[in-house]
């Protein structure tokens, strides 16, 4: 199984964990830039590790087996740069809003972007719109693979839409203007007259918390809005299904940010609640307009009151809406099979997927292939999976296969009896002279050897008595310096008390 090393923003419930910790058939390591980001001590384990305390991307990968990396954020994936050169290993990045505009970026963005687009392998948005963002940009459009993040259907399961009378409508959010939080308070303001039961609910945290705080007490929506903090998944959940409309009004911020497609209309889509957006960004890639939902021009307040007063007017056609939205979820935004997908695009880069498949080819790999066609046959077999012996050792095995044929050739013959008495008559005298050479031979070294250890012996103790001379006379001159400085101290105390007038303690 491959290990992918995952660097994210944030460990924490919303930071894609299903697409870093749940891809199949690949091991992860959770990367976090420094302990600080590490927010949902819950999903602490030993796989989550800190890019700070990474010295040698080397021996990390070699430590954690890594075959591939995957940043996911336009930036994160600049900052893995040089992680992937000294490692060579391919890179992949999540573009997912932001990082595909100019929106807030420092300078140089651009021309950065443009180097992770020449040295990165794979480019994964959510959504097609940002896709046509990144090839506008200069991303060669065979390096870009749409992955649209996916919902958990067995987590939110499909119910209808509620026939009582409650009137809830619920957004869930940053509070960042791209969300468009402020252009819905502004449109319900306007449709609070003709429904006085109404209520907007708004869930999130964010910059802009104090001036939506502001402007729901200029607009007098009183105890009919709620704005609520950042809640458990859990219990965001439990308010989306007690909700009988979802709204995301979301719009291009003033700076140039924009969304991808929020996940929470999906999971909107995905329980059954009636759906109210905008045409921004990717969302019309989920939502059709008066199919699966409704959809008004986006950073438009006159539109979005209308579509709000349309909805709750029409009850009776929200179910028509909501089964059409749920199969919508059901065929493009599954969660397992947008994993799956992760898995396959993962595939082609680092291994087949499948034992017994071919290894697919990518550029790496074609001129490892061009090499292996080019190989001798017996080297041809090393690349099948068989094991090599070295070429001294094959020619012996041919030898030894020779000799035996020849062997088997000569059974039968009388000769193959007689032939090897022969040879051991003719090998007599030779085996006798080559144990006097022997012998012969053996005297000489030792002789050699004692006169080299005599030799060795007295250059040994020759150094030993220079070594304990040198040793007596550093001793002497130990001695001389310290009597030296004796005399000094003695000089500079009687020197020092004179200048006192008596003794004061001494130095």
């Amino acid at each position: 199984m491959h290990t992918v090393m995952h660097l994210n923003l944030r460990v924490d419930p919303t930071q894609y964990i299903s697409q870093i910790r749940e891809v199949p058939d690949y091991d992860y390591i959770h990367m976090v830039r420094q302990p600080k980001y590490m927010i949902d001590l819950s999903l602490l384990n030993e796989k989550v590790h800190y890019l700070n305390e990474v010295f040698s991307p080397k021996e990390y990968v070699k430590r954690n087996n890594i075959s591939l990396l995957h940043a996911h954020h336009g930036q994160l994936g600049m900052l893995l740069l040089p992680f992937k050169e000294e490692t060579n290993l391919p890179l992949v990045t999540s573009i997912r809003g932001r990082d595909a505009t100019l929106a807030n970026q420092p300078i140089g963005y651009l021309d950065n972007m443009k180097m992770l687009f020449d040295r990165g392998e794979r480019f994964f948005p959510v959504c097609q719109y940002l896709a046509d963002r990144l090839i506008a940009w200069g991303c060669p459009s065979e390096k870009i693979r749409v992955l649209y993040g996916g919902v958990d259907l067995n987590e939110f399961k499909y119910r209808a839409p509620h026939k009582g009378d409650s009137q809830n409508i619920l957004s869930i959010g940053r509070l960042v203007e791209k969300k468009g939080h402020h252009i819905l308070m502004q449109a319900f303001q306007k449709i609070r007259g003709k429904f006085p039961n109404a209520t907007l609910t708004i869930i999130g945290k964010g910059e802009l918390e104090e001036y939506l705080i502001s402007l729901a007490n200029q607009l007098n929506l009183g105890d009919s809005f709620r704005l609520l903090n950042h809640l458990p998944k859990d219990q965001v959940r439990e308010q989306m299904t007690h909700a009988d409309i979802f709204c995301a009004a979301s719009l291009e911020a003033a700076d140039g940010d924009v969304e991808g497609i929020p996940n929470t209309l999906k999971e909107a889509m995905a329980i059954g609640v009636p759906v109210i957006s905008t045409n921004h960004a990717g969302i019309p890639e989920l939502i059709t307009n008066n199919k699966e939902g409704v959809l008004v021009q986006e950073n438009n307040v006159d539109e979005l009151a209308d579509a709000l007063e349309f909805m709750l007017t029409n009850r009776g056609i929200w179910e028509t809406y909501t089964v059409a939205a749920r199969q919508k979820v059901e065929q493009y935004f599954n969660l397992a099979q947008q994993l799956q997908q992760q898995a396959e695009f993962y595939d082609e880069l680092v291994a087949p997927y499948k034992v017994g498949k071919r290894y697919l080819v990518t550029p790496r790999q074609k001129d490892k292939k061009v090499h292996k066609e080019n190989l001798q046959p017996q080297q041809q077999a090393k690349y099948d999976g068989e094991r090599i012996a070295p070429r001294k050792k094959a020619e012996l095995a041919k030898k030894a296969l020779i000799y035996m044929q020849q062997l088997q050739q000569l059974q039968g013959l009388q000769e193959f009896q007689v032939l090897p008495q022969l040879q051991q008559l003719k090998q007599v005298p030779q085996l006798q002279q080559q144990t006097k050479d022997k012998e012969k031979d053996e005297q000489v070294a030792s002789i050699k050897h004692e006169k080299k250890a005599k030799v060795q012996q007295r250059a040994k103790d020759h150094d030993e008595k220079i070594a304990s001379h040198k040793k007596e006379k550093k001793a002497q001159k130990a001695e001389k310096v310290k009597k030296a400085l004796y005399k000094i101290q003695k000089f500079q105390q009687k020197a020092i008390d004179e200048q006192l007038g008596g003794d004061h303690g001494g130095l």
